[in-house]
């Protein structure tokens, strides 16, 4: 729905090595403060593949140079793909403090605002993707849900605007100030959490300790436990200042631009498309959602609906990325991008990101077949590269379509068909297409289906 270009630096995560021990004992891989104890005889060489070593740290049997390791006491952390708590993610964070009151010293050109939401919007999906591969998403997408979704966000959409348009004098703002104001808060303080405890290893001490209420619970969910730290409070404390500083500077857009960041972040975090048909299923409708109300509703209502409860300001708040109309001359005062047009292909973007991690090992005979020399090596992200790059082009076919026509653009009619042709492309190359159609995540407290 708004002009965007440029692409912001993407970091490596940052993977140390394990180191080879011998003992009295035996010999063990010591990795993160965590020891791999194998048989005499099924030793693994210090370049074995990472591949073995976080099968053997699973306790289950692996294929590796013809020996077969025993199994770990612990679970070994998949540290190649790990983000958290890195300088990657430290870097990534960096680029956004500075990127943006950088935006506010872009040259007078009618490209600034898409330089700049094309790096706000692709630093999103890259650390939101990269956030969801901390743990299993507690909420995940069924098919069903993906077909229903633009249907309800139809009527909500609708629903606002016949509020504006019969309803014009309607006071909103303190209500939705309050909502957006809550839901800041919490998204910027989990953003903000692991930069504060890598930053400050002391911050990450035990503050207290409570007891989830059982009524929150399901049924047959044991009793679950929360723990505070030092980090979380500073994290929340920073949530705070941000949200205050964005009320006391009239909606600043800068300000407003890092809350809809993390809020976004949040979001690619906790939920999950769950496979690659529901994705495709749900883009698609959404598709055809976003051309409706951007293109066709003023056909049928004499309004475009879409673009009226956008610029309306009795729903303002971090529901969109907004940069200020450098000429002035707009009875709305700033270029926009809708946050679905970030998060919507973020969500596809993330789900390929944990696929590209499944694809990691090759199940042979039960086993797993691994490599038994030669460095740790990169993670493969075949398909979140894919849809990174068809990220970008989309947004920039948006770019040119919005330059053109001198009119609103629904960005997803440029995006959807460019991840997605993008992926299935690849998937044909790769020889993977069932693979990636049988594709199924697990979410957390649910054994996967067999």
């Amino acid at each position: 729905m708004a002009s965007v270009s440029v692409l912001l630096s993407l970091t490596v995560p940052y993977r140390p090595m394990p180191t080879w021990v011998t003992h009295g004992g035996g010999s063990s891989w010591r990795w993160r403060n965590e020891t791999l104890k194998t048989q005499d005889g099924a030793t693994l060489r210090q370049g074995s593949g990472l591949r073995c070593r976080r099968v053997v740290g699973s306790g289950k049997p692996c294929r590796c140079a013809g020996r077969q390791p025993e199994f770990a006491e612990k679970q070994v952390e998949d540290d190649v793909w790990q983000w958290s708590k890195t300088p990657g993610q430290l870097v990534a964070y960096g680029l956004l403090l500075a990127g943006m009151p950088l935006g506010s010293l872009l040259p007078d050109s009618s490209w600034s605002p898409a330089c700049y939401f094309l790096c706000l919007g692709v630093w999103t999906v890259y650390v939101g993707s990269h956030r969801s591969l901390g743990t299993k998403p507690p909420k995940k997408l069924s098919f069903q849900e993906g077909i229903l979704v633009p249907l309800f966000l139809s009527l909500s959409l609708f629903g606002f605007y016949c509020l504006l348009h019969f309803f014009p004098n309607i006071d909103l703002q303190a209500f939705l100030s309050a909502y957006f104001a809550l839901a800041g808060v919490f998204a910027v303080t989990g953003n903000m959490v692991d930069v504060v405890g890598t930053l400050f290893p002391t911050t990450n001490m035990q503050l207290f300790q409570t007891e989830v209420p059982k009524w929150i619970l399901q049924d047959n969910e044991s009793p679950v436990k929360l723990t505070s730290t030092y980090a979380d409070l500073l994290a929340f404390s920073i949530g705070i200042a941000i949200v205050i500083a964005n009320k006391q500077a009239g909606a600043s857009f800068t300000f407003n631009n890092i809350i809809a960041t993390c809020i976004a972040t949040e979001l690619l975090r906790l939920f999950s498309l769950g496979s690659f048909v529901t994705a495709a299923s749900l883009l698609s409708g959404l598709l055809l959602y976003d051309v409706f109300w951007v293109f066709g509703s003023s056909h049928v209502f004499g309004d475009n609906v879409m673009l009226t409860v956008a610029t309306s300001s009795a729903f303002d708040g971090p529901i969109k990325l907004i940069f200020p109309h450098l000429e002035g001359n707009s009875t709305f005062p700033y270029s926009l991008l809708g946050l679905g047009d970030v998060a919507v292909p973020g969500l596809l973007t993330a789900l390929m990101l944990r696929f590209d991690r499944s694809r990691d090992s090759t199940r042979i005979d039960g086993a797993i077949e691994c490599s038994s020399t030669g460095p740790l090596t990169k993670p493969d992200k075949t398909y979140f590269s894919t849809c990174i790059a068809s990220y970008i082009f989309g947004l920039a076919l948006t770019v040119v379509a919005n330059g053109v026509s001198k009119a609103a653009q629904p960005a997803l009619l440029y995006l959807v068909p460019s991840q997605l042709i993008s992926i299935f492309l690849v998937s044909l190359k790769r020889s993977e297409i069932d693979l990636l159609f049988d594709y199924k995540e697990e979410i957390a407290g649910v054994e996967p289906e067999n």
